[in-house]
């Protein structure tokens, strides 16, 4: 939100909306960072991909080391997120 929402300094009832508006927004926005790694899955607008489609893109990539780097820094995948993936993903080969 614009700094600038409202006349600055205000006291009236709407000044008093104003700021609670401001606030909600911000706060809103605070509590999306802070939940959006926990709570998302994948990104918004993007498109689940079924079981059978990520096996088979896990087998174009498995041979291909910059293919397969280039997909987990795509994901931002850490270590740890990129070992599990790996696991998952030859036990169902």
């Amino acid at each position: 939100m614009p700094d600038d929402f409202g006349t600055p300094g205000a006291q009236d009832v709407t000044a008093q909306h104003e700021k609670t508006v401001r606030e909600a927004a911000e706060y809103a926005a605070s509590l999306d960072e802070a939940v959006k790694e926990d709570v998302s899955n994948r990104p918004l607008g993007s498109v689940k991909v079924s079981p059978e489609q990520r096996k088979q893109e896990y087998a174009l990539m498995r041979d291909n080391p910059e293919h397969l780097a280039q997909f987990f820094t795509d994901q931002s995948a850490t270590v740890e997120q990129m070992v599990q993936y790996a696991k998952e993903m030859e036990a169902k080969s």
